[in-house]
């Protein structure tokens, strides 16, 4: 009737995970930093068009003449008086090159001239800055190159 032995083990059930393969990995990790690169991009975008917008905040930039000293600069432009004293927030050099603070070059008065003044054109941009009911322009970026011709 029985075999006492025989073995009445069901056949062992084998479970395998698909990993998917080299090439699978591969695509995955791919596609992973496809979308983390989309990611920050869009952040740096979004937050690069937000610094431009308060640095151009009274209508991106504008070309007058600067009156220069010892790191002063003041420019009379539309009504107002803009000034900076010592640094800038940003500058960009003859060759197009953007400073990130600093006095720019083209407000400098060249040294063995014997002045101490001078009148230099350029574009600039600014800021409105209002404290306890007081307003003022700093100049927030020059641009020296061809001494403002580049005007918008």
């Amino acid at each position: 009737m029985f075999d006492v032995g025989a073995d009445f083990s069901p056949d062992p059930v084998v479970t395998e995970r698909h990993q998917g393969g080299p090439l699978f990995n591969r695509w995955a990790v791919i596609l992973s930093a496809a979308v983390v690169l989309g990611l920050v991009a869009a952040v740096g975008f979004v937050a690069g068009a937000d610094v431009t917008e308060r640095r151009h905040d009274l209508g991106g930039w504008h070309t007058g003449v600067a009156h220069v000293g010892a790191n002063v600069a003041s420019i009379d432009y539309d009504g107002w008086v803009y000034g900076a004293s010592d640094s800038v927030e940003a500058w960009i050099d003859r060759d197009g090159s953007w400073h990130e603070s600093g006095w720019p070059s083209c407000l400098r008065v060249p040294r063995g001239s014997g002045r101490l003044v001078g009148d230099v054109p350029v574009r600039f941009a600014a800021h409105e800055v209002t404290v306890d009911d007081q307003t003022w322009r700093p100049i927030v970026a020059v641009d020296c190159r061809t001494n403002g011709s580049r005007a918008r």
